[in-house]
């Protein structure tokens, strides 16, 4: 499920870029993304919903609620807010590998709250990735434009709000259900954006053609609702280290498909910091869940 859902995530880039080249803005993409994606995920939530629900009312705790709104207002609203504006700046090709280093920020985030210093094994790992998001993003080339260092920080936060996320669903899961979860995750982004888009744009001035509309669609089915949904799913079932790890296939998915589809050609640097991003999280993860 895991590898799936990364995979049509992989998708999102390209669609953004697409419909950037229509005339969309990223305000526009996010917004509408994100509001006509909220029936999506609620029809999966009453699809999966428990055969006992007696059961599921009892561990459905406000302060659960509370915090999966949380979770998607932190993600899907600021997070995506970034995500879909560091696209107008910066390729699909080098957001993807960014945004995938946030097993990175997770072990970040665990050091802290557990006050235990990271192992060699994680540092050097997280050297690993370092070196390899440079080489993937250009990042040691001197003559990178500001407009280009603004849209890899906005995808590092993006990163990072992806790892908490990450982390607050892997308990919640548990607990509400993949369904319920991604549902409540996801309706309190979508309130925030539709209030966001409102006062920046206005509802009132949509118009978009047809192509943009299937376009639109495409992305919230395919690059939306049914992976994240497999991602809360494959977190509840799997963890969500063993899911990050698995959701790394998103790099080289969306690289392959850059290079297929819009003609985005990466060199051989990039490839070896994309290499080396990969190594980098799997050595993370293989050492934070050694095999039983």
């Amino acid at each position: 499920m895991v590898a799936i859902g990364a995979v049509l995530l992989a998708a999102k880039g390209l669609f953004a870029k697409t419909l950037y080249d229509m005339g969309l803005s990223f305000h526009d993409v996010a917004a509408v993304r994100s509001v006509l994606a909220v029936p999506g995920f609620a029809l999966l939530a009453w699809l999966s919903r428990t055969k006992n629900p007696a059961k599921r009312v009892a561990t459905c705790r406000r302060n659960d609620l509370l915090l999966a709104l949380f979770a998607g207002f932190l993600c899907y609203y600021l997070g995506a807010l970034a995500n879909f504006y560091a696209l107008t700046i910066i390729d699909a090709s080098v957001e993807r590998p960014l945004l995938f280093a946030y097993p990175i920020f997770v072990v970040i985030i665990t050091t802290l709250i557990t006050r235990q210093p990271p192992s060699a094994r994680v540092v050097l790992a997280l050297l690993l990735t370092t070196l390899g998001v440079a080489l993937v993003t250009g990042a040691l080339n001197a003559r990178l434009s500001a407009s280009q260092w603004s849209g890899m920080a906005w995808i590092l936060f993006c990163s990072m709000s992806i790892a908490i996320y990450t982390l607050i669903s892997g308990e919640l899961t548990q607990r509400l259900g993949s369904g319920l979860f991604t549902l409540a995750a996801m309706t309190a982004a979508a309130l925030g954006m539709a209030i966001h888009y409102q006062i920046f744009a206005g509802w009132q001035n949509v118009d978009l053609s047809g192509p943009a509309w299937r376009t639109l669609a495409a992305l919230v089915v395919f690059s939306t609702v049914l992976p994240l949904f497999l991602m809360a799913e494959g977190v509840r079932r799997v963890g969500a280290s063993k899911a990050s790890l698995i959701s790394t296939l998103g790099p080289p998915a969306t690289a392959i498909m850059a290079q297929e589809l819009t003609g985005e050609i990466l060199t051989p640097a990039q490839w070896l910091g994309i290499a080396l991003v990969l190594i980098g999280v799997m050595a993370l993860e293989v050492r934070r869940h050694p095999p039983t």
